[in-house]
């Protein structure tokens, strides 16, 4: 009897602790006077059941056009969408201020602690710690690199040939294979050939690590540790395969490093025309003080991020847009291929990127992609300044509250973009709409002091491969592609909810 006492008190206190928690969360809270529904205030689990069905982006979309630009999504973060069209309170939070990030970043370290720039969370450390490899992504540095960008989407080009008479073509995991290829080429110097091998039935383990590891950060940011560990304990080989996934990539890209470290021990680097990021990780270490070298187990740990983010980054872009392109009307198609034709006479010679930079049509066809389906569309998660309250959008949000927006709901805004929801690739070209608030609103890889890295070169090779692929073939939709299948759904990144992208692609003649 005194045991079920005791339970029953110990329910009771509990209810009440919560209660007394929701009451001050909603009512004396420094954050109180944001607008917001009032289940998201008082508890985290709003944002964690978004999370979980991959919509996120879509229900804080949904309460700005609710509660207005500045709105509370739980007890201790608000979101804001920026009306102004020069972005000034965008540029304030994520540029101005040099504000650390949020701790959802820090699920990046599901798998080790090793040095991971995404990962980091303190300003001044991921500065620091960017500059070791900051060159390397640097416009004049990725030119080097556009001889093999145009070589693999050459390749990309003969193997859809070979495959297009077996009608529809899935073209998710052969973009995804081409970015493997450049962006070991750029990290180790050497091409993997992983798009050689790609078949309908071919299985690449690099490709399916990548996969499954980016859903298994997803979880580690929502999950708490012990229950991950408790769970990657479950007896089935398909789960213990996606579990381990961190791993095997981790493992992978370790050996590269070692068989760069042994060539840099044999004096077999220093030929080389383009320095690739492990020869930056190793120039580092012969310069710097004994306490600021990077591990073997830091530079795996940053090649493995920098092949994460650019291989689903770009594929899943250039996905989208190939199917949003064969779904455009003819004219517009017909437009896009003749520009095209006008620079590329032989459809198997590429030229230079300046040549295809100087295409508005095809440049259009890019920025409209990016905008409704940009690589990194999610809420960027920021920490407000120690120093004192900071002046939100007309809101004084306190110190250490996480605050941040997102390029969904920036690309959607119905104030810049005119019938945001539709693809429209020239409304880029319609002299008579203003064209700078738009790009001011552009932020396809992220903003500010910590936008992504290899956004020139993401953007280098999907241009490319665009140019490659509509130059070459007449691509039609089918089917089994639509917009339930490419209804966009939130990981890490945004990809198909189908996570494929099946289309007829039929050779010009």
């Amino acid at each position: 009897m005194a045991f079920g006492s005791t339970v029953i008190s110990s329910i009771l206190i509990s209810i009440f602790a919560l209660c007394l928690r929701g009451f001050y969360q909603l009512y004396l809270s420094p954050l109180s006077s944001i607008p917001g529904p009032w289940y998201a205030a008082i508890s985290n689990i709003w944002t964690l059941i978004h999370t979980f069905r991959c919509r996120k982006v879509r229900a804080i979309d949904a309460l700005f056009k609710i509660y207005g630009p500045v709105v509370r999504i739980a007890p201790n973060t608000i979101a804001f969408l920026d009306h102004d069209l020069e972005q000034r309170t965008t540029r304030l939070v994520y540029n101005t201020l040099k504000l650390d990030k949020g701790p959802l970043y820090g699920a990046v370290h599901i798998l080790t602690d090793w040095v991971c720039s995404v990962a980091i969370i303190e300003h001044s450390v991921h500065a620091r710690y960017r500059r070791i490899f900051a060159s390397h992504y640097s416009p004049g540095n990725i030119a080097l690199l556009h001889p093999d960008m145009r070589a693999t989407a050459q390749v990309l080009v003969q193997k859809i040939m070979e495959a297009s008479l077996q009608q529809p073509l899935d073209i998710f995991p052969g973009i995804h294979l081409a970015m493997i290829d450049l962006i070991l080429t750029s990290t180790f110097g050497h091409n993997h050939d992983a798009l050689g091998s790609w078949s309908e039935d071919s299985h690449n383990v690099i490709l399916s690590s990548i996969e499954d590891y980016g859903r298994l950060i997803l979880l580690g940011g929502i999950l708490p540790k012990w229950l991950m560990n408790i769970a990657s304990c479950f007896p089935n080989k398909r789960w213990q395969t996606f579990c381990a996934s961190g791993d095997t990539l981790f493992n992978i890209m370790g050996k590269m490093v070692r068989n760069m470290q042994s060539e840099k021990d044999a004096g077999n680097l220093d030929d080389r025309d383009k320095p690739t990021l492990i020869q930056r990780f190793f120039s580092h270490n012969d310069s710097c003080a004994p306490e600021d070298r990077l591990s073997y187990e830091d530079m795996t740990s940053e090649s493995m991020t920098h092949l994460l983010a650019g291989v689903d980054a770009s594929a899943v872009a250039v996905s989208y847009i190939l199917w949003q392109f064969s779904n455009q009307p003819l004219n517009v198609i017909k437009r896009i291929q003749a520009e095209l034709d006008s620079v590329m006479p032989d459809p198997m010679i590429i030229p230079d990127l300046k040549i295809l930079q100087a295409l508005p049509c095809l440049d259009a066809l890019f920025k409209e992609g990016l905008r409704l389906h940009g690589p990194i569309p999610t809420f960027l998660e920021r920490l407000s300044p120690q120093s004192g309250p900071l002046d939100l959008l007309g809101f004084k949000i306190p110190p250490k509250t996480v605050i941040g927006t997102q390029s969904w709901s920036m690309h959607r805004n119905e104030a810049i973009f005119q019938n945001p929801e539709l693809f429209d690739t020239f409304r880029w070209l319609d002299e008579a709409k203003p064209q700078e608030p738009m790009l001011q609103s552009l932020a396809p890889f992220g903003m500010g002091t910590r936008i992504c890295i290899g956004q020139h070169l993401a953007r280098a090779a999907i241009k490319i491969m665009l140019a490659a692929i509509i130059r070459n073939f007449d691509i039609a939709p089918c089917e089994q592609t639509n917009a339930r299948t490419m209804e966009m759904m939130e990981l890490f990144g945004m990809f198909p909810v189908g996570l494929n992208c099946k289309l007829n692609f039929n050779p010009r003649v």
